[in-house]
C-alpha cells in the first residue's frame, strides 16, 4: 500500500547535481523512486531504500534532508517547501516506527516502544530540527535482531550487469558484462577504448581537466589535448590540470574528508572532488554501453567494482567508497576489490575455461587446493598477495597483503629527473610552457622505453631541436649520456642503474615474502599490470625465481585486473578469507576495562585492547570479536577510539611511535533511563568493518560505524 508519493529533488551524483524524481513511500518499508511518476505498481522503480534501521537527518536550509540506510546508503533529497518536506519526514518516521512494530511486535515492552517512538518523533518538532541538523549523521538504532549478518545485506534486487573502474595512478580503465553472459560464458567481458584521442589502448592516462569555475572538463587523453590548447593560448594557469595524483592516497597517512590536491599550476581542489569527477566521467561512459544493449536498464541494476591497492590503508579505502558515492554509485550497488585478487580471479576462471577446452597450458597453477602469489605491477605501487584456490572457486588469502611505492612510475620520474640535469631545469621549464604537445609526447617516449627496454640496449629520446641548442652535458653524465642534433641517447648502464632501484626492492621484498612458513606451498608467481609489460623486470623475475617457481606473465597484463573485477563483481563472496595487515584494537583507560566489559573513562592514558591480531586468519563476514560496554543513564553515544600497530608484538601504552589512530567506532543510541550494558560485536566484511551493538536487558539492536575518516563530508557542497 502507498503511504505518500510525490517528486522530491534528489542528488544523484556530482555531475547531474539535484533532479526531480517521483517518490513513493510503501507500507512495506521501502523508499522507491522513478524518473516519473509510475504508470501503474508493477513498473519497476529506478532505485530503493529499505527503511529498517535507516535514519533521517534534517538539514538547516529548512527543505533539505538525508536518509541514511543501516549499509550507510545515503539519499539526499529537498523539497519545495519546509511544510513538504516536514511532511515527508513525518511519513517515512511513520512507516519506520510501524515496521519496527510489525516485525517485531511483542518483543518491547510500551517503555521500551515508546522510547523510539519518542526519539523518532523528536525530529517534527520544529525548534528540536534545528538540534538535530547539529548532530552527526551516525546510524540511528531502534530494532530487535538475532542475524548479526542480516543486518548489514546489501543488495534488496538482483542487478543486470556489473561495471568495472580500474582507477590507476597513470592509466585508468573500464569493462563491463551482463548477468546473462556471465552464465554462458564467463570470460565474455567487454572492454572499449575510454576516448578516440588514445586509440593504442583501451586505457587512457589519468588526467583531470576542470574549468576555471572547478567544473568538470575532460578526461583522460582528451584532457591533455585541450590543455596543450590551452597552453598555446596562456590561458592554462586559470584552468585545473590534475595527473598522476592517485599516490596522495596512498602517501597520506592520515586523511581527511577535507584533503586538498593542488593541481600542476599549485592551485588547490578538494580531492574528493578530484576522484569523483573521473569515477563518474568512466561510470557513464560504461552505462551509455549498458543501455545500448539493455533495453529499459536503469542505474540501479548495475553493479559496480572499483579497484584498490590491496597495501592501501582504511581511511584510503573509505575515501573510494565515499568519492564513488558522490560520483553516483551508491554504496549498496559498491564492492571494493583489491587489484591482485580480482588478477587471481580472472586467471582462475581462465584455467577452468582452459580446462574445458582441454588446453592444460600452465595454468595448473589455479587448481583446486594450488597456492600461488600475483605481483601488481602497477603506476604507483607494487601490491602483492598469497592465496589458494578452494573447491568453491573461492579464493582464501593465506598472508596479509603487501607491497611498496616502487611502481613503474619511479621509472619515468627518474628518466625525467635526468633529462632535466642534462638539458638544465630551465630549459626543461621552457619547453613545457611554449611547447607542451611535444613535452608531452617525451613522456608518452619514456613510457615506451620502460616498458620496450632491454637489458644490454642503448635508448634515445626526441626532442625539439631548438631545446638542445648549445647543451654542454654535466661531467657526472658524460658516460653514459649523448646529446645529438633531435635526441638525447641514454646508455645501456645508466638504464640498468634506473632500474636497479625499485627492481631491487621488490625482488628482495619478494624473497623475504617466499621465505615465510606460509608461502611454503606456493608454486606460481603471476606477474600482472602495466609494469609487468617491462622486458627488464619480466628478466629480472625470471633470473630470480624461475628454477623454483612458475612465472606466469599475461599477454595483456595491464587489463587482467578489469576483467577480474568484473569476475568478482559477479561472484558472491569471492574472497572468503583474509589475513590481518596489523593488530587492530579499541584505545580505552585500564581502568575501564575488566576481561570483555568496557566502562568509558574520559581523559585518561589509554591502552591497546586487542580486537585483531596481526597475521590472524579473518572469515568474511563472521564475527571477529565482542566487548561489553558499561553506559552511564541518558549516554547519547557509543564512542571507542580503533588504532591499529604493525608491531609485531604491540606494547601496551598506546603512543604516537607504534600506534595510529585508523577511525573511531560509533553507536548512536536512544536515551537510556538507567545504566545499560551493550555487546558490541564487530564483524569483517569484504575490504569493511561491520559493527552491531546489542542491548544486553532489552536485545534491542544498533548499527553502528567505523568511521575511518575523521571530518565529516560537506553535504551541502558540489
Amino acid at each position: 500500500m502507498m503511504v505518500k508519493d510525490g517528486f522530491l529533488q534528489k542528488r544523484l551524483s556530482l555531475l547531474k547535481g539535484y533532479k526531480p524524481q517521483w517518490f513513493v513511500l510503501a507500507d512495506d518499508g521501502y523508499l522507491n523512486y522513478f524518473s516519473e511518476k509510475p504508470k501503474d505498481e508493477a513498473q519497476k522503480p529506478k532505485g530503493k531504500m529499505l527503511l529498517l534501521l535507516s535514519d533521517t537527518m534534517i538539514k538547516k536550509d529548512k527543505v533539505s534532508f538525508t536518509v541514511t540506510s543501516a549499509s550507510n546508503n545515503v539519499f539526499r533529497l529537498r523539497a519545495d517547501s519546509s511544510e513538504k518536506r516536514n511532511k515527508w519526514v513525518e511519513a517515512i518516521n511513520d512507516v519506520r516506527v510501524k515496521l519496527y512494530n510489525r516485525m517485531f511486535k511483542g518483543f518491547y515492552d510500551n517503555g521500551e516502544r515508546q522510547l523510539i517512538e519518542t526519539d523518532l518523533d523528536q525530529e517534527n518538532d520544529r525548534k528540536e530540527i534545528d538540534d538535530v541538523a547539529q548532530q552527526d549523521d551516525d546510524g540511528i538504532i531502534a530494532v530487535a535482531e538475532t542475524n548479526i549478518a542480516s543486518l548489514f545485506q546489501t543488495r534488496t534486487t538482483p542487478f543486470l550487469a556489473v561495471g568495472a573502474i580500474d582507477f590507476g595512478t597513470t592509466y585508468s580503465g573500464c569493462a563491463f558484462s551482463t548477468v546473462q553472459n556471465f552464465k554462458t560464458n564467463p570470460l565474455q567481458i567487454n572492454t572499449f577504448q575510454l576516448d578516440h584521442k588514445n586509440v593504442s589502448s583501451f586505457k587512457t592516462p589519468t588526467v583531470l581537466l576542470l574549468t576555471p569555475e572547478g567544473k568538470f572538463h575532460s578526461f583522460g587523453a582528451t584532457a591533455e589535448s585541450h590543455y596543450v590548447t590551452l597552453v598555446r593560448k596562456e590561458e592554462a594557469n586559470e584552468w585545473y590540470y590534475f595527473n598522476r595524483f592517485k599516490m596522495e592516497l596512498y602517501k597520506n597517512k592520515e586523511l581527511r574528508r577535507n584533503m586538498v590536491l593542488n593541481d600542476v599550476g599549485g592551485k588547490p581542489m578538494k580531492a574528493m572532488l578530484v576522484f569523483a569527477f573521473c569515477i563518474e566521467f568512466i561510470k557513464d561512459l560504461v552505462l551509455d554501453k549498458l543501455k545500448a544493449s539493455i533495453h529499459g536498464l536503469e542505474d540501479d541494476d548495475v553493479h559496480w567494482v572499483v579497484t584498490v591497492p590491496a597495501i592501501w590503508n582504511e581511511q584510503a579505502r573509505q575515501f573510494m567508497i565515499e568519492a564513488s558515492a558522490k560520483a553516483g554509485i551508491e554504496k549498496d550497488n559498491l564492492t571494493l576489490a583489491l587489484e591482485p585478487e580480482c588478477a587471481a580471479m580472472f586467471c582462475r576462471y581462465l584455467a577452468i575455461d582452459k580446462k574445458k577446452d582441454g588446453d592444460e597450458m600452465e595454468l595448473k597453477a589455479f587448481d583446486e587446493n594450488a597456492r600461488f602469489m600475483v605481483v601488481d605491477l602497477g603506476g604507483g605501487t607494487i601490491d602483492i598477495t598469497m592465496s589458494e584456490v578452494l573447491s568453491t572457486g573461492q579464493l582464501r588469502e593465506i598472508y596479509n597483503a603487501t607491497g611498496g611505492p616502487w611502481g613503474g612510475n619511479y621509472i619515468n620520474d627518474q628518466i625525467m629527473k635526468t633529462l632535466k640535469e642534462v638539458i638544465g631545469w630551465k630549459v626543461i621549464r621552457k619547453f613545457q610552457d611554449e611547447d607542451y604537445d611535444d613535452y608531452l609526447e617525451v613522456l608518452r617516449q619514456i613510457e615506451q622505453i620502460k616498458r620496450g627496454m632491454d637489458n644490454d640496449s642503448d635508448y634515445s629520446v626526441s626532442i625539439p631541436k631548438e631545446h638542445l641548442q648549445n647543451i654542454q652535458v654535466p661531467d657526472s653524465y658524460k658516460q653514459y649520456v649523448q646529446v645529438k642534433k633531435k635526441s638525447i641517447t641514454l646508455s645501456a648502464s645508466l638504464m640498468q642503474k634506473i632500474f636497479s632501484t625499485s627492481v631491487d626492492s621488490m625482488i628482495k621484498h619478494i624473497e623475504k615474502l617466499l621465505q615465510r612458513e606460509e608461502a611454503c606451498s606456493v608454486s606460481t608467481i603471476l606477474l600482472v599490470g602495466g609494469y609487468s609489460s617491462s622486458k627488464v623486470i619480466q628478466s629480472a623475475f625470471r633470473e630470480k625465481f624461475e628454477k623454483k617457481f612458475r612465472i606466469i606473465i599475461p599477454l595483456t597484463p595491464d587489463m587482467i585486473v578489469l576483467k577480474g573485477a568484473v569476475i568478482t563483481g559477479h561472484r558472491v563472496e569471492a574472497i572468503v578469507g583474509r589475513v590481518a595487515k596489523y593488530h587492530y584494537g579499541l584505545g580505552l583507560s585500564s581502568t575501564g576495562v575488566s576481561s570483555h566489559r568496557i566502562s568509558i573513562v574520559e581523559d585518561e592514558e589509554k591502552m591497546f585492547f586487542s580486537l585483531i591480531k596481526k597475521g590472524q586468519t579473518i572469515t568474511v563476514g563472521e564475527v571477529v570479536t565482542q566487548y561489553e560496554i558499561v553506559l552511564k543513564a541518558k549516554s547519547r553515544w557509543a564512542n571507542l577510539e580503533m588504532y591499529t600497530s604493525k608491531d609485531d608484538n604491540p606494547k601496551t601504552i598506546i603512543d604516537n611511535e607504534h600506534f595510529t589512530k585508523i577511525g573511531s567506532i560509533r553507536v548512536k543510541l536512544p536515551q537510556f533511563k538507567k545504566e545499560s550494558i551493550l555487546i558490541l560485536t564487530i564483524s569483517y566484511d569484504e575490504t569493511e568493518f561491520k559493527v552491531v551493538a546489542t542491548d544486553k536487558n532489552t536485545g534491542q539492536c544498533f548499527v553502528g560505524t567505523c568511521r575511518f575518516l575523521e571530518k565529516e563530508i560537506d553535504h551541502n557542497s558540489s
